[in-house]
């Protein structure tokens, strides 16, 4: 393999997913040299990436900094061939910092497209979006793919900000740019953030949830920038992927929070009760069309099995649970989290209404899952609400076709040969016009004009309305969160009423707490 002196700019060094990224590129065969910001917010800097900045210094250049601050990009960008940006304020601590989660998930990622443009518009940028654009995702639509409707479950800041940054990025005009939806990451903070936080009871039962390892996140950075500088990535820039870990990485909340405490000798079933996570509001998909970006990359290394053995070797003490009653690791270890504010059994019992009414439906609803295993439906033992089902063959692949979304429109036509009259019937789908009349087939990345259901005008490539899958941006960003207002929407519609009755589309969800908590109406 030939070898190139390059410079990466890489944000996001202090997390899972950007400390992994920084390893792999430093230990690729080729000397890049890397450009990275260490957030000045941040009190101290992980193990991990300490040793790498040690080890390494001679070839990387770092300052402390924020990307809120636009003379950072510009200072961060400042002679950089390639820019990844992983930063991002990430639950839990995004659920507890709303302007935050605005100024890093945002306006840092809108400062480092500016600063691109303002150099020239030459650097190409590797963004890295979230799967939690897709919202909340139950049986039976539980695969998922690049253009399904883009929304934010109720309350949640940190994809609320990510999507607004990612549909940035499509409209900017960049010229040469990949956005990539990452999965949910088993990474080795996980035991470190899930055991102080509530958010582990977000984790519900029977979302779909397709993993993939820190150490493939980086891998996949790496060999994106190695074979796009061997000229191996054609077709490939300009579009959206999602990052997923495929076939053996496709397990429920129910399978990911048992295969956890398995590495502790325990079982879920003796430390958890049902109606202590939350029933929707979630997110999480399996990807359909995941194999896409691993043909073009090749990262998968590892599987769900082999990352849990190894947090089991980095965590041996955990195996002295086995010795311990399963109810006294219950009471120490998940319900002492019953106090915290991000904790679905604190809302109840402070009667957080919104809360309870975004997360579980009503108090009865909460009441009615009760405390049974042996009464609740696991979609990983085949069962539903409605019925049972053949869990082997709803994860075959070959079988999801008929469950996936309908987008609209044709698409077995290259999206360079959609005419107007293709972009008319997408927009008509999703509630709406497209005023561009004279719009010729092959502009899919230059704006064009729509007009959404309720009359708003706004502009939008056809790629970030088709294959990004955003639509209104004063109807369909939480200004507050109103999701059932788009539910007689076809493109919305069909997914809102998986989790949803009829009588929750007036329900309306305050951007900050600090207003009512919840409005009816």
């Amino acid at each position: 393999m030939s070898t190139y002196e390059k410079t990466i700019a890489l944000t996001g060094v202090s997390g899972a997913m950007g400390g992994e990224v920084l390893k792999s590129l430093l230990q690729s065969e080729n000397n890049f040299k890397i450009r990275c910001i260490l957030y000045s917010g941040e009190k101290r800097i992980p193990k991990f990436t300490a040793k790498l900045l040690k080890k390494y210094r001679k070839r990387i250049y770092k300052f402390k900094g924020d990307i809120a601050c636009k003379e950072d990009c510009e200072r961060l960008l400042d002679g950089a061939d390639y820019l990844i940006h992983c930063a991002a304020l990430i639950p839990p601590k995004s659920d507890h910092d709303p302007h935050g989660t605005y100024l890093s998930n945002f306006i840092g990622a809108k400062n480092l497209v500016d600063t691109i443009i303002e150099k020239g518009n030459n650097i190409p940028l590797v963004h890295i979006a979230t799967v939690a654009v897709y919202g909340n995702r139950s049986y039976p639509h539980i695969w998922g793919r690049v253009g399904d409707p883009i929304i934010s479950s109720d309350y949640d800041t940190y994809s609320m900000y990510k999507l607004k940054a990612e549909r940035y990025v499509l409209d900017s005009g960049l010229n040469k740019f990949v956005s990539l939806r990452q999965t949910a990451v088993l990474h080795k903070y996980m035991y470190a953030n899930n055991l102080k936080d509530g958010l582990m009871f977000h984790t519900s039962w029977n979302c779909p949830l397709e993993w993939v390892t820190d150490v493939d996140s980086g891998i996949l950075c790496k060999n994106l920038i190695e074979r796009d500088l061997e000229g191996r990535l054609e077709n490939f820039w300009n579009a959206v992927y999602n990052i997923g870990g495929g076939e053996k990485c496709r397990v429920t909340g129910f399978e990911t929070i048992d295969d956890c405490f398995a590495t502790m000798g325990l079982k879920t079933k003796k430390i958890f009760k049902p109606n202590w996570n939350i029933p929707r509001n979630f997110h999480g998909v399996w990807f359909y069309d995941s194999d896409k970006l691993n043909d073009y990359l090749d990262f998968r290394t590892e599987t769900n099995e082999i990352f849990w053995k190894r947090m089991s070797r980095k965590y041996p003490i955990f195996r002295l649970a086995k010795i311990v009653p399963s109810a006294l690791v219950s009471k120490l270890v998940v319900q002492r989290l019953f106090k915290n504010t991000n904790a679905p059994k604190y809302w109840i019992k402070h009667r957080i209404d919104g809360r309870v009414k975004a997360f579980y439906g009503s108090y009865e609803n909460f009441e009615k899952i009760g405390t049974d295993w042996k009464k609740f439906p696991l979609l990983c033992e085949g069962k539903t609400e409605n019925g049972e089902v053949d869990y082997a063959e709803l994860k075959d692949i070959s079988n999801a076709k008929p469950l996936l979304l309908n987008h609209g429109y044709d698409e077995s036509k290259p999206l360079s040969s959609l005419t107007f009259d293709d972009l008319e019937k997408a927009a008509a789908f999703r509630g709406g016009r497209c005023l561009s009349k004279d719009y010729k087939a092959g502009g899919i990345y230059k704006k064009v004009k729509w007009q959404c259901r309720d009359g708003h005008e706004f502009e939008s490539a056809p790629h970030t309305v088709l294959k990004g899958g955003y639509w209104c941006p004063h109807c369909c960003e939480p200004k507050p969160w109103r999701y059932g207002a788009l539910a007689d929407i076809p493109f919305y519609g069909q997914l809102y009423f998986d989790t949803h009755t009829g009588d929750e589309v007036n329900d309306v969800y305050p951007l900050s707490e600090d207003e009512d908590d919840f409005i009816v109406g």
